[in-house]
């Protein structure tokens, strides 16, 4: 018992941040299963959302940086290489561009889409792919995705189809919009500033227990 006060007394923050989350998205739920919501107004969320989700990638706990490199690259240097904080830092304002759109044309079912299907599908990489390759139960992102970009995106395409059926040609063309965002605003940055030799190393935060050497977080690093 005197243990878990003691965890709760140093993460109570954290604890209440994530339990704000899950109401959040909770409620968003509720609000709409009845009564579509405002596609402007949940763009807004969705995009005030992928910010909370860079803050749980690379400050808190932060460390999806370093685990990226040495899982899916498997990095021998994953403090710079392949990705980098010039190039995650590039690549990020295009993750926040991609939700600008829906704010300014939410009637383009094709432009509210994408940003939608990439919330829910960040929930399976964080939840799913990214755990199992790290052979973990958590990757950095994970809780923004799944207690809010989830439930946003779901609301999102609620409230389309109250506007209306949402064709074969919108998700084609929403397809088209996310290819295009990967290629032009992941990969092409992340691949622009991929040097060994760069200057512009990630934090000990972001690279975690993923230091060279290592394939997985120590037991140590898994409680953090």
């Amino acid at each position: 018992m005197s243990s878990l006060m003691d965890r709760y007394r140093k993460n109570w923050p954290r604890v209440g941040a994530v339990a704000a989350m899950a109401l959040g998205g909770a409620s968003v739920l509720a609000f709409t299963r009845k009564r579509p919501g405002d596609v402007r107004a949940l763009a807004v969320m969705n995009s005030m959302t992928m910010s909370a989700h860079q803050y749980e990638e690379y400050v808190d706990p932060g460390y999806f940086p370093g685990m990226t490199n040495r899982v899916l690259f498997h990095s021998d240097q994953p403090r710079n290489w392949p990705l980098n904080a010039q190039g995650l830092m590039c690549a990020n304002w295009g993750f926040s561009a991609l939700y600008v759109p829906p704010i300014l044309f939410p009637k383009v079912r094709w432009l509210v889409l994408p940003g939608a299907v990439l919330g829910i599908f960040q929930a399976v990489a964080h939840g799913v792919l990214m755990p199992r390759a790290a052979h973990t139960r958590y990757s950095p992102g994970l809780l923004t995705s799944a207690l809010l970009h989830v439930p946003i995106g779901i609301a999102e395409i609620r409230a389309l189809r109250a506007r209306g059926r949402i064709t074969r040609g919108d998700w084609l063309k929403s397809l088209g919009v996310l290819v295009g965002f990967f290629a032009v605003g992941v990969i092409l940055p992340n691949a622009a500033f991929a040097r060994r030799d760069s200057p512009y190393p990630v934090s000990d935060r972001q690279l975690g227990a993923f230091g060279a050497g290592r394939t997985r977080p120590s037991r140590r690093g898994r409680r953090r």
